[in-house]
This record gives structure tokens, C-alpha cells and sequence, in this order.
């Protein structure tokens, strides 16, 4: 549908005869051809999403119905897309007066107006080569984009009860004629010829003023404002005409009133924006091409310049939208009346709160994000460096995804730092390298261990706590027995690692690490195995009077003391070198 050739339309139509917009839609038009003192032939004119290709559609109220019946117009049937719906109207017109009798000199005038109409509009093109286009086999003009028409009041829809005051304006009295071909054998033939083609010689004429309102409104300006009217709401700002304030709505929330003033048009317009829409765009006679490029020659029509400024204010929409999304996850500030900042709260590990400066104004690129010093060294990672920014893509990933991964980098951190405090309560030698997220601790043995320090290198994953981390024992120990312990620690692991859950701790890792270094320091008899002994129940590690203690003296195992004679009287021998003891330890 091209809706400047609609106004264009209207704009022929409303000069001729009394029509006007239904509901404020130039595309519904209602009014009516003729009327006499009985009756007012009405109709109404629907432009479909075809035109121009193909005719308007017509709606014939009941007076036409009854004079006319079953309506067919050449004008109608011959239509193509350089056809004019006045073309139609004139046709009905006439056939209206014919069905009522009118006397043929009041006929022959409306044939002649309709000439003088075609006339009239073939002496704008004279100035152009003429654009032709075949139909029937016969030559036709096309009618070129830059004519120009005034802007009717389309908008002044009369309630039912005031369609009286509304009358057919009084038809030119003159008696104007016309030569009538040499064959023309009826009225009815003379009707048929509105839509020949006319022949390029006829006589210059001089353009007669289509409208005037009431006010001295040039032509142009009331184009400008016709075109205004079809698209946005506007106030009038004073007495002059063209001082409009224009309401812009971007979203639900946001409409921007644009003042625009262009009384001198085609000069330059003068152009008001709000404060919001000039941090977002700019000086508008620097950043808007219709306003830069303007030449009052051949000057742009106002509206264009509100598309040109709504298509640059409209990616609010998308901040809006992107805004909305933040909003839903974390708790956020606007900073000052500016909605493209947003101060958003970051509560992490230990209720602390943190705040994190975003501003969306680049979007669909990344957003701008600040962070303080604090902020720097608790998320230790570069922001071109996040996966969110390095895997952006415009107009798939969102902002919210870039505050989602510094709210995570934030609390794994926080969590972090907070471990390692804790573990430095507990263990002295601890050191975290935060580049490599590897955390290092030396660990004393504890009773036949008590000298060997066992160093732990836990490798903190990328998503901890949520995936367990990986721990080993460095040490390299040169006694088999060392060895073994070693290995019983590293399996001891598992068993922890299988009960992983977010909520695990590091210090929970060393507390039962510390355990199992217990466990296998401790002396227990290699008999039993038991600390304390099955027949005095006394342990084998002890002060003298409180232990039951013997050890092999070749291989200087440990025995409860009834645990070595029960074997050595049993077997004669020790129980682990298989040595016979000397006398002195054998029992009695």
C-alpha cells in the first residue's frame, strides 16, 4: 500500500468534493458526490493493500442504491495504477445527473470541468519528459512523484446530525465548452471519453489553488502537516501553524515530545529534543542525515526527519527489554534519570554487597561495565577476558549474561578468599596462587610420621565449589614405608570427594586428610593391629607405667607385650622377620 499516493488521492478528492477521514484513518474515506435538496448521495472509499494496482473499494449508501441500482464505471473497469479515484467520482457525478434528468447544459459543464481536470493535470508535467506506459494499445502519461497537492482538514468527520451544513461546493457557472468530436453521436459517449488519453497539445494552463484554509497556510506547510497527521500525535505549540510538539512513543513507558518548529519551510526546521533523547543521539543537526543533508531547494518532507529520529531512539525498546532482564535476577538502580545506567547490587559469599556500574547505551554491542578497585581484585580476570564478552555475538547474547558472570566470578571468589582465612587458622604454610587457582599446604606428621611434612596441591576448577577439586601429595619419600603412607592417604580421598556437595569446605578436606594422617602415624601392634592391647587393654604407645609395649629386635616392629609372648611361644619367632628373639625376650 503506498499511502503517500493514498494522501495524494485524498487530496484531489477532498478539493473537488466533500469527504473526509473515518475515525482518522486516511485510508477509510466517507462523504458524499451530489446532493439536491432531498438527498445526499453518499459514499465511502476503502484503499486496499493493492492499490494502486487496483481500484479502491466503493461503498454505495442507499440513495445511490435507489437512483443508480447496479452501478458499472468505465473509470472502474478500465482502472490502472496511473488512474485517479476523482476519475470515478466525476463518472458517478455524471450519471447521478443524467439519472435525475438534469438538463444537458448542466451535464456538458461537469464533462467540461472533467476535461479541464485532465487538462490541468497534464500542464504539470509539461516542464518533464512524460513517463508513458501502454494500455489498450494506446499511450498513457504517468504522473510524476514530485507534484504536489495541499493537505485537506480530512480529519473534520461530521457527526450525523451536522451532515446538512456540509454541501457540495456550487459548480463553476461559466459557460465553458469544449469540441465535441465528429462522431459523437450521444451524451453518453462524451461521459466515456474522460478516460482517453488526451492529446500532449493541449493548451498551458495556469494551476488554480486546489485548497486554502482558513488561515494564509502555504501549500507546502499544509502538506508537511498532512503528513505528519497520518503517523503521530501532535500539539499545536502556538499560533503558528507549523510549531508542533510531536509525541514519539518508543515503548509503553517512554514517549519523547519532540518540538518542532517549521514555519519557514522549506527553510531549515528549529528542532527541540528532550534531554534523555539528546545524551542518547547526539546533536540532531550533526547525527541525523535528513537535517545535514537539507536543502531548502529540494528539501526533505518534516516526517522524514521524525522517522529518521524515532529509528534512532527506538533501540530503547531493546534497552528496555534488556534492562527488564537484569532487573529480574538482581537488585538494580537507575543512576539519575538516565536508562541505559543501571547500578546493580551484587549480594555475595557472607552477605557482603558489592555494586557493579552497567551501562547498556552501546547495546547490541557489550555493555560498558565499571568496576571499583575492590571489585578488581576480587574477580582477578580481565573483563575483555570473560567468556560472555570474548563469545559475544550482537543480537543474540545479552547484557545480563555479562552481570551474570561477574556475580558468579565475585561469589566463587569471596568463597575462595574466605576458605583460605579459614585454613590459615588451622595450618600455618598455605599459599594460593589466584592466576592458576592452585592452592598449596604443608601438612606435619603426627607420631612415627611426626618428621615428615606432607605437601598437598589442590587444583581449584573453573566452576568450584560446584565441581569438586582435584588434590595430590607432591612428596617423593625414599623409605617403602613412607611410601605406603602416602598411598593410603591419596586413596583416602575418594571417599571424601564421592559426599561433594557446594555447600563442602577446603578446611573440611583438611580436617579429614588430618585424620587419616593420624590414623597412619599411630603405633598399633603388627599382631592385632590395635592400639590397645586385647589382655591388659593398656595401648602400646604410652608412658611406661600406662603402656603395654615390646618391639622385634631385629626388625624393631611393634608388639603389645602379650601379643610378642603369646607368638614367640606359639611360633618362636618373630611374627613379621620371622627372627628368634635372644633369650633375654623370650618369655618365661
Amino acid at each position: 500500500m503506498d499511502k503517500q499516493r493514498i494522501l495524494k488521492e485524498a487530496q484531489k478528492i477532498a478539493a473537488k468534493f466533500s469527504f473526509w477521514m473515518v475515525s482518522g484513518n486516511i485510508e477509510h474515506l466517507f462523504g458524499y458526490v451530489y446532493e439536491t435538496p432531498d438527498a445526499k448521495y453518499e459514499l465511502e472509499i476503502k484503499f486496499t493493500e493493492d492499490f494502486p494496482d487496483t481500484p479502491p473499494k466503493l461503498i454505495y449508501h442507499k440513495e445511490f442504491k435507489e437512483l443508480l441500482g447496479d452501478i458499472h464505471l468505465k473509470a472502474e473497469n478500465d482502472w490502472s495504477e496511473n488512474s485517479s479515484v476523482l476519475e470515478i467520482l466525476q463518472e458517478l457525478k455524471v450519471k447521478i445527473l443524467q439519472a435525475l434528468n438534469v438538463s444537458e447544459r448542466d451535464i456538458d459543464q461537469q464533462v467540461t470541468t472533467i476535461l479541464e481536470d485532465r487538462i490541468e493535470h497534464n500542464d504539470r508535467l509539461v516542464e518533464e519528459p512524460l513517463e508513458t506506459t501502454k494500455r489498450d494499445g494506446e499511450l498513457l502519461e504517468k504522473e510524476p512523484e514530485e507534484v504536489k497537492y495541499i493537505t485537506p482538514d480530512l480529519s473534520a468527520y461530521p457527526p450525523d446530525f451536522e451532515y446538512e451544513q456540509f454541501v457540495t461546493p456550487t459548480e463553476n457557472s461559466e459557460d465553458l465548452s469544449y469540441e465535441k468530436d465528429s462522431s459523437e453521436t450521444s451524451k453518453q459517449n462524451d461521459v466515456l471519453k474522460i478516460n482517453e488519453n488526451i492529446s500532449k497539445e493541449t493548451p498551458e494552463l495556469t494551476e488554480p489553488e486546489l485548497y486554502a484554509d482558513h488561515s494564509n497556510t502555504s501549500v507546502a506547510l499544509n502538506t508537511e502537516i498532512g503528513l505528519i497527521q497520518q503517523e503521530y500525535a501532535y500539539d499545536q505549540n502556538s499560533q503558528e501553524r507549523g510549531d508542533l510538539n510531536i509525541y514519539i512513543t518508543i515503548t509503553l513507558t517512554k514517549t519523547f515530545i519532540i518540538n518542532i518548529n517549521f514555519t519557514n519551510f522549506p527553510s531549515q526546521p528549529l528542532i527541540n529534543v528532550p534531554e534523555e533523547a539528546r545524551k542518547l543521539i547526539g546533536d540532531v543537526y550533526q547525527n541525523l542525515e535528513v537535517l545535514r543533508a537539507w536543502n531548502p531547494n529540494n528539501p526533505s518532507h518534516i516526517v522524514d526527519i521524525l522517522h529518521e529520529l524515532e529509528g534512532k531512539l527506538f533501540f530503547i525498546k531493546d534497552i528496555e527489554q534488556e534492562s527488564k532482564k537484569i532487573h529480574g535476577e538482581y537488585q538494580c538502580d537507575l543512576v539519575t534519570d538516565d536508562m541505559t545506567k543501571l547500578k546493580v547490587h551484587l549480594v555475595t559469599y557472607g552477605f557482603k554487597e558489592y555494586l557493579l556500574d552497567v551501562n547498556l547505551e552501546s547495546y547490541p554491542k557489550p555493555p560498558e561495565v565499571n568496576l571499583s578497585s575492590h571489585l578488581q581484585e576480587i574477580i582477578r580476570t580481565p573483563l575483555t577476558e570473560l567468556k560472555s564478552y570474548k563469545n559475544w555475538t550482537e543480537g543474540e547474547s545479552e547484557p545480563v549474561e555479562i552481570v551474570r558472570e561477574l556475580a558468579w566470578l565475585v561469589d566463587k571468589n569471596s568463597r575462595i578468599n574466605f576458605e583460605i582465612e579459614l585454613l590459615k587458622e588451622h595450618y600455618k604454610k598455605i599459599e594460593y596462587n589466584p592466576s592458576t587457582s592452585i592452592l598449596n599446604v604443608d601438612m606435619k606428621g603426627k607420631m612415627k610420621t611426626q618428621d615428615l611434612i606432607f605437601q598437598f596441591q589442590i587444583d581449584l576448577p573453573v566452576d568450584y565449589p560446584m565441581t569438586v577439586p582435584s588434590i595430590k601429595i607432591t612428596n617423593e619419600f625414599e623409605l617403602e614405608s613412607h611410601e605406603k603412607i602416602k598411598q593410603d592417604l591419596q586413596s583416602s580421598f575418594k571417599s571424601f570427594f564421592d559426599d561433594w556437595s557446594p555447600f563442602s569446605y577446603l578446611v573440611d578436606l583438611f580436617n579429614a586428610i588430618s585424620k587419616k594422617i593420624f590414623e597412619v602415624s599411630v603405633v598399633s601392634c603388627v599382631i592385632c593391629h590395635k592400639i590397645g592391647c586385647p589382655t591388659c587393654s593398656l595401648k602400646i604407645a604410652g608412658s611406661e607405667e600406662e603402656t603395654c609395649h615390646t618391639d622385634c629386635p631385629y626388625c624393631e616392629r611393634s608388639y603389645h607385650k602379650h601379643c610378642w609372648e603369646q607368638t614367640i611361644k606359639s611360633f618362636g619367632k618373630c611374627g613379621f622377620c620371622l627372627k628368634t628373639p635372644p633369650p633375654d625376650l623370650m618369655p618365661n
